[in-house]
């Protein structure tokens, strides 16, 4: 067929994106004048012919969805969903199959090094066999799939999150689908909260004051360059703590000290009881003096009294113990992160940390059912930071009636000498088991908290009781008069509950 276009005067055609043009023979282009061909970026380039697209004469489209009918369509999902896949198909007679397989697409991600996409070997349930095949029924083909044991596939990516397409080859013709890559299936893993940033101050400007440590030398300010610590934010924020990357931040690197107070400063802190009824006078008990005094002791007998004191009056049973290997790490003086079973297993049995693990089911069972076909607008991966107020605001335009555990209920268990007021946490969506309208999550809880002390520490009423202030006193002189360094405590675990969509 030969088609003749004729113009009186001038041609304009325009395009939104690319303008192919595929032939069997010659390009031909006269002008009486001149011929211009220009290009913003790279000019004019050459090279050899490509192939011109497959004609769909089989295929129409491809997409995913919740149900079984194909309405709930989604572009996200969670580890362990049920989902299903449709093929539109045409000119395809029933009982024909189709050759299908699923793949993870790579080759659009820049930080990613393969150019080639993985294939991800589906298995019939019944039969243990691969499935390589899919029949066709009045040109449509529904694939269930269970996004079960791809944890592997997931971990190996460098942003955590598959996209999954399917490549479907029929005769002579193949085609992926979804044929959109915005519109591929993004399974990963869910960040939903982060309270605060592990290492950092409440406004993550620099480090947690109870995380420094000297000789009573003050530090120039910022402790952390603030190149350092914005790198630090924006590599929390995207994966999370990486603890070989992330060790200055938790006292493992080789720095010597990151003092912020002096010794003059040490030895002045005081408990300031307030206002005495009838007298209307706030009278100061100076802590510091027993700092004074105590300071003159070596590190031995500052040791041996800190663990004597704190055993004896914060820890009981089994917790006793976890204080003991706490203090045996500070001792060390190494820093870094400090995990212990007996210590998780007390915080999940803490009807402090159960109450918590409320708030946070109510908060996700009401994100899951508002867009559980947009699971993406889950995610809330950027901490919260700033001073307890513009925290609790920022949370509560979210609907985030939570903030953190505070283990202070019986002081001498053994958990508010370890925790206290937990520093960070994240709460990360890992698993959502559907069948039909309800589901089962399966969340994870990372605690973190610093097992140190700072000046306002030095200035609460526990330090005037005698013996117990002891404790206290001895713990702050060896880390911020002896440079023994503070270190960090995490707690992770896991937790379900049950829903309806």
């Amino acid at each position: 067929m030969t088609r003749t276009r004729i113009v009186g005067g001038k041609l304009i055609e325009t395009t939104g994106g690319d303008y192919n043009i595929y032939t069997k023979e010659n390009i031909v282009y006269s002008a009486a004048t001149t011929i211009t061909e220009t290009g913003v970026e790279t000019g004019v380039s050459y090279g050899d012919p490509q192939s011109p697209p497959a004609r769909n004469e089989y295929f129409v489209k491809g997409w995913w969805s919740l149900d079984i009918e194909g309405n709930k369509v989604i572009t996200n999902a969670l580890p362990s969903m049920l989902v299903y896949f449709h093929l539109e198909t045409k000119n395809i007679d029933n009982g024909n199959s189709i050759l299908i397989t699923l793949y993870e697409e790579d080759n659009s991600e820049p930080e990613e090094t393969s150019n080639q996409d993985d294939k991800i070997t589906l298995i019939n349930s019944a039969t243990r066999i691969e499935t390589i095949d899919s029949k066709v029924n009045n040109n449509k083909v529904v694939i269930p799939l269970e996004l079960s044991k791809l944890d592997n596939f997931i971990e190996d990516e460098v942003d955590k999150v598959l996209e999954l397409y399917f490549k479907c080859t029929y005769l002579n013709e193949s085609a992926k689908f979804p044929s959109a890559v915005d519109d591929y299936l993004k399974v990963g893993q869910i960040i939903a909260d982060r309270y605060k940033i592990p290492g950092l101050n409440e406004n993550g400007s620099d480090i947690a004051s109870d995380l420094c440590y000297g000789f009573g030398v003050k530090d120039p300010l910022p402790i952390y360059p603030t190149n350092t610590v914005t790198t630090y934010k924006s590599e929390y924020e995207n994966s999370g703590f990486i603890e070989n990357v992330h060790n200055l931040f938790i006292n493992k690197s080789n720095e010597s000290h990151k003092a912020l107070y002096s010794k003059e400063e040490c030895y002045s802190t005081k408990y300031t009881l307030t206002t005495i009824p009838l007298i209307d006078l706030d009278i100061n008990i100076a802590t510091g003096l027993d700092v004074r005094v105590f300071d003159t002791l070596s590190d031995e007998t500052l040791f041996w009294d800190f663990q004597a004191t704190a055993s004896l009056y914060f820890a009981r049973g089994v917790l006793q113990g976890n204080l003991e290997r706490m203090i045996a790490k500070f001792k060390a003086n190494e820093g870094g992160i400090y995990e212990d079973e007996v210590l998780t297993e007390a915080i999940k049995n803490s009807t402090v940390t159960q109450k918590y693990c409320v708030d946070v089911e109510k908060y996700l069972s009401e994100k899951i059912k508002g867009n559980i076909l947009s699971l993406d607008k889950l995610e809330d991966k950027t901490p919260y930071l700033g001073s307890f107020q513009k925290i609790r605001d920022d949370r509560s335009q979210k609907n985030k009636n939570f903030s953190r555990p505070i283990y202070n209920e019986n002081k001498t268990e053994g958990l508010t000498i370890a925790l206290n007021d937990i520093w960070a946490t994240q709460v990360l969506i890992k698993e959502l088991k559907n069948t039909g309208n309800n589901y089962t999550c399966k969340y994870e809880v990372i605690l973190w908290d610093h097992f140190g002390l700072d000046l306002p520490d030095m200035e609460k009423v526990f330090n005037i009781i005698p013996s117990v202030g002891e404790t206290f006193v001895t713990w702050f002189i060896l880390q911020h008069l002896r440079g023994y360094k503070p270190f960090v405590t995490k707690i992770k675990f896991e937790k379900e509950f049950n829903g309806t969509f």
